[in-house]
C-alpha cells in the first residue's frame, strides 16, 4: 500500500499483531492507567502540581479538595467511546472514511459533555480579551483595513493577539463572517481543533497501511487532554496546519504528484501565518524524506523538486498577500520572536523548566499515552525497528528534545505544545495495536477520558 516506507521496508522488521498481549504493551498500558489515577485522586484533592510560581507560572485550582461529583461526564463519555471504538475495529475497511466521519461528528457532543463544569463557558472565554484576544479585533475592524495596516495596528491590539501572527485573528473574521455568536464560535473552534485528530489519522493510514493503529491514533487526537483543557484557545487549532503540511509531504512521497508539493508550500506559510512553533516539526519531515531517499523508494530529483516545488508554493502565498494587502509575513514574525525572546528573559528562567516542562506535556499528551510513548521508544531504539510508525516515533522523540532544550517555551506548556502532545499519540497507538487485543487501547483510551474531564473541571487552565 505504501511505496514510501511500507514495501521497502526490510523482512521481519514489522511489529507483529499478535491475539495474546505482548508484555511491554501490557504493563505499560496498565502502569500508564495507574500513574494516572494516582495523579487524577492528586488533582482532585488539589496536591497535584500544576506550575510554579517561583518560575513564573501557574493554574489555579478553580474547584475545591475532593469534589468528586465532578468525576460522573467521564464515567458516562469512557463506555460510550469504548462502545463506538469497539464498533469501528470490527467494520469492514471499505467503511474507514465513512467511521473516520463519524467520529468527528460524534465526538462533539461527547467532547461538550466532558467539559460540562470546565469555567469559564466556551463564549465566554471567545469574548475574553484576557483569555483570547482575538475575537474583538474581529468586532473593531473590517478585515481589509485589519490587513492592509497590520503592522499599523499592532501595537493597539489586545495582548494575545498583538503577540500572536495575524492568523488566528482572521478565523474570528472567517466565523464572524458567517453569522457565529462567541457561542457557536466556540464549538466551531472545538470542531476545527477536532481536524488534527483525522489529518493524523491520514498520515498515519498512509505511511503504515495499518488501520488499528490509524483509528487508535484517531480516537487519541480526539479526546486530547490539552485540546479539551484550553478549547476554544486557538492553540487546540494549532495543530491542523502542520498537519496538514506534513500530509501534504506525505503524499507527495507516495504519488510523486507536483499538487501535493505546492500545496505543501502553502501549507507551511499558513504555519507561520497562523502559530511559526509547529514549524520544528520539520524534524519528522526531514525524517520521512531520509528514509525515503535512503530507501531509494525517491529519487534525489524528486527530494530536489519537493523542495522547490514547495519554495514555490510558500512565495506564491507571500506575493500574494504582500500584493493584496501589503502585508510582510517575515517582519511580522520578528517581531512576533523578539517579543517572545524579551518575555521569556524578563518573567522565565530557562533552567527551572527545561525539566518541568516535560511534566507539563504529559498533562496535554495524557499522561498514559506518555507512559506508552517512552515504551515504544525505548522498543523501537532496542530492536531497530524500520516500521513506519517507529520513524515517526523516533523523529517525534527529537523534535521533543529540540524543543525543549531551544528554551522559546517555558511554562505553559500544557497550551503551547499541544500541537506536539497530538503527534506524539501515534506512538501509544502503535504499541497497542500490535495486539488483537482489545483492553491495552481501551484502557489507554479511558485514561485519556478521565483525564480530560476532570482536569477539566478542576483546573482553571483558562482565565477571563
Amino acid at each position: 500500500m505504501n511505496r514510501v516506507l511500507v514495501e521497502k521496508r526490510p523482512p521481519g522488521t514489522t511489529s507483529p499483531v499478535t491475539p495474546a498481549v505482548p508484555r511491554l504493551v501490557a504493563w505499560a498500558a496498565l502502569a500508564g492507567a495507574g500513574l494516572t489515577v494516582l495523579a487524577l485522586v492528586a488533582m482532585l484533592l488539589r496536591r497535584l502540581p500544576t506550575g510554579s510560581r517561583l518560575a513564573g507560572w501557574t493554574y489555579p485550582y478553580d474547584r475545591a479538595a475532593g469534589e468528586w461529583h465532578v468525576v460522573w461526564p467521564a464515567l458516562v463519555v469512557a463506555p460510550v467511546v469504548l462502545g463506538l471504538l469497539w464498533l469501528s475495529r470490527r467494520l469492514p475497511q471499505r467503511l474507514d472514511v465513512a467511521v473516520a466521519a463519524g467520529w468527528f461528528v460524534a465526538v462533539i457532543p461527547l467532547q461538550l459533555l466532558l467539559r460540562v463544569y470546565a469555567l469559564p463557558s466556551l463564549g465566554d472565554v471567545v469574548a475574553s480579551d484576557r483569555a483570547n484576544s482575538f475575537y474583538s479585533p474581529s468586532q473593531r475592524w473590517g478585515i481589509g483595513e485589519f490587513m492592509g495596516n497590520y503592522m499599523g495596528l499592532v501595537e493597539q491590539l489586545p495582548p494575545h493577539a498583538r503577540t500572536n501572527m495575524p492568523g488566528k485573528t482572521l478565523l474570528y473574521f472567517l466565523l464572524d463572517a458567517i453569522g457565529l455568536g462567541p457561542a457557536a464560535m466556540g464549538v466551531a473552534v472545538l470542531a476545527l481543533a477536532n481536524v488534527s485528530a483525522v489529518l493524523l489519522w491520514l498520515i498515519v493510514r498512509d505511511l503504515t497501511g495499518d488501520r488499528r493503529i490509524a483509528l487508535y491514533t484517531l480516537v487519541l487526537g480526539l479526546f486530547l487532554p490539552g485540546v479539551l483543557y484550553f478549547a476554544p484557545v486557538l492553540n487546540a487549532v494549532s495543530p491542523v496546519p502542520i498537519l496538514l503540511a506534513l500530509w501534504l509531504h506525505v503524499r507527495f512521497l507516495k504519488t510523486r504528484r507536483y499538487r501535493y508539493a505546492l500545496g505543501l508550500g502553502g501549507a507551511l506559510y499558513l504555519v507561520v501565518f497562523f502559530e511559526a512553533l509547529p514549524l520544528v516539526l520539520g524534524i519528522v519531515f526531514a525524517a520521512l524524506l531520509g528514509v525515503a531517499l535512503r530507501q531509494r523508494s525517491l529519487t534525489w530529483q524528486d527530494g530536489l523538486r519537493l523542495v522547490g516545488l514547495a519554495l514555490a508554493g510558500f512565495a506564491a502565498c507571500y506575493v500574494l498577500m504582500r500584493g493584496l494587502f501589503g502585508y510582510d509575513l517575515f517582519d511580522n514574525f520578528a517581531y512576533v520572536l523578539a517579543d517572545a525572546n524579551d518575555f521569556n528573559a524578563r518573567w522565565r528562567p530557562y533552567g527551572m523548566w527545561v525539566t518541568r516542562n516535560l511534566w507539563y506535556l504529559a498533562l496535554a499528551a495524557g499522561i498514559a499515552s506518555c507512559v506508552l510513548l517512552a515504551a515504544a521508544t525505548w522498543d523501537a531504539v532496542r530492536s531497530r525497528s524500520a516500521h513506519p510508525a517507529a520513524v515517526l516515533t523516533l523523529s517525534g522523540i527529537a523534535v521533543l528534545v529540540v524543543l525543549d532544550l531551544w528554551g522559546i517555551n517555558r511554562g505553559e506548556t500544557v497550551r503551547l505544545w499541544i500541537f506536539l502532545a497530538v503527534y506524539l499519540q501515534i506512538a501509544a497507538a502503535w504499541l497497542c495495536a500490535r495486539t488483537e487485543r482489545f483492553w491495552p487501547a481501551a484502557v489507554l483510551v479511558s485514561a485519556a477520558v478521565l483525564q480530560s474531564g476532570i482536569g477539566s473541571a478542576m483546573i482553571g487552565f483558562v482565565r477571563i
